[in-house]
């Protein structure tokens, strides 16, 4: 009883010390919440008005073409892109103006993608490939703003809320934006863009590539998969993108060509080393997208050749050009159509495509049963 008692006096005189200290704390001067300034927030608006400011600058008989800041030549579709805000949600009519209004989010056609797979055992990676300007905000506000800072930051958010909401919904994202911004240039590999280009670099790729085998490496059927081994040859290309071609045929003079690396992969056999196609049905990873994920396959440096010099095995490729959100999917489902049994074995589709698809998708985003 008296255990109990000296227990029960404890109690009270903490709660009497505690209510003591809470009036103390009502006398002094009221505290104010913590508030984490952003620091990037006067920059994000400036690059956004920038930006803004941009879109009827086009080159002089091009549609396409914008001259930016420091060399870069802007797609119009980058531009629009950095003028469109959020595109899920109530925001996704209003920032995707070309699709109708019910079309207009991406998030319910990329979960409803992903839950089909899901059902037939398989995974989904998505990898939306950020624009040039996210990356390298100096092509729109100038690199002396840039000069003294350590690190670039990220001044055009939307990418990441939609990453965020899909991976809510258990979509597997991947997310490049944080690592391109830290590695925005190579020593010996070169940027991860260039200005002539809209499409990613060798370097970037690799980048990327480095990420979805990571990640596929782990999984317990990798081991499993038969392998074959690669040869990778480094070498630096003079290229002239289109958008370069555009500047010239404006201004009647041409810049200097971009000097890409490019790292071309070749598979080493009996014979020596030979080049390898697109077509590989017996992969257990499929590989979907817009022209990013082909891109520089004509020199042996595309996504496909260096995710099968990162994995070990080919992938199969049913990307393209122009068409990230649908007609890939739509290449997927005449695929399954034409031989019903190929996705049997088949382990992970990996989704790869422009986020400029995200406000320029003129049919909005269709499902599609598999």
């Amino acid at each position: 009883m008296r255990c109990k008692l000296r227990i029960t006096l404890g109690i009270l005189v903490f709660a009497a010390f505690a209510c003591a200290d809470r009036d103390a704390e009502l006398r002094e001067e009221p505290r104010m919440t913590p508030v984490f300034e952003d620091r990037d927030a006067e920059l994000r608006e400036e690059f956004r008005v920038a930006s803004l400011a941009l879109v009827g600058q086009r080159l002089p008989g091009a549609k396409t073409a914008v001259e930016g800041r420091d060399g870069w030549i802007l797609h119009s579709g980058e531009v629009l892109y950095l003028n469109a805000g959020s595109y899920i949600g109530d925001s996704a009519p209003q920032a995707n103006r070309f699709a109708p209004p019910e079309r207009a989010d991406p998030v319910p056609v990329i979960v409803d993608f992903h839950r089909q797979l899901q059902e037939r055992g398989i995974e989904l990676f998505f990898l939306p490939v950020p624009v040039r300007p996210t990356i390298y905000p100096e092509s729109v506000l100038g690199s002396e703003l840039f000069a003294q800072r350590e690190t670039i930051p990220n001044l055009h958010p939307p990418l990441h809320e939609l990453l965020s909401a899909l991976e809510e919904s258990g979509v597997q994202v991947f997310d490049v934006t944080p690592t391109f911004l830290s590695q925005r240039k190579h020593p010996e590999h070169g940027p991860l863009y260039c200005p002539s280009d809209t499409h990613w670099t060798p370097y970037g790729i690799i980048l990327a590539s480095n990420m979805l085998a990571a990640e596929i490496k782990e999984k317990p059927w990798f081991e499993a998969v038969k392998k074959q081994r690669y040869h990778q040859q480094w070498t630096t290309e003079a290229h002239n993108g289109v958008l370069y071609h555009l500047y010239k045929k404006a201004h009647g003079t041409a810049l200097e060509p971009d000097q890409i690396p490019m790292r071309r992969i070749m598979r080493e056999t009996k014979n020596g080393l030979k080049n390898f196609g697109f077509h590989h049905p017996e992969s257990p990873v499929i590989l979907i997208g817009d022209s990013n994920s082909t891109r520089w396959s004509n020199f042996r440096s595309g996504l496909p050749h260096s995710l099968a010099f990162d994995l070990g095995f080919p992938v199969d490729v049913l990307s393209a050009a122009g068409g990230g959100a649908n007609e890939t999917r739509l290449n997927l489902v005449r695929k399954i159509q034409a031989e019903p049994k190929y996705l049997e074995g088949k382990r992970v589709v990996i989704w790869c495509f422009s986020a400029r698809a995200f406000t320029n998708t003129r049919k909005g985003w269709i499902p599609m049963p598999l």
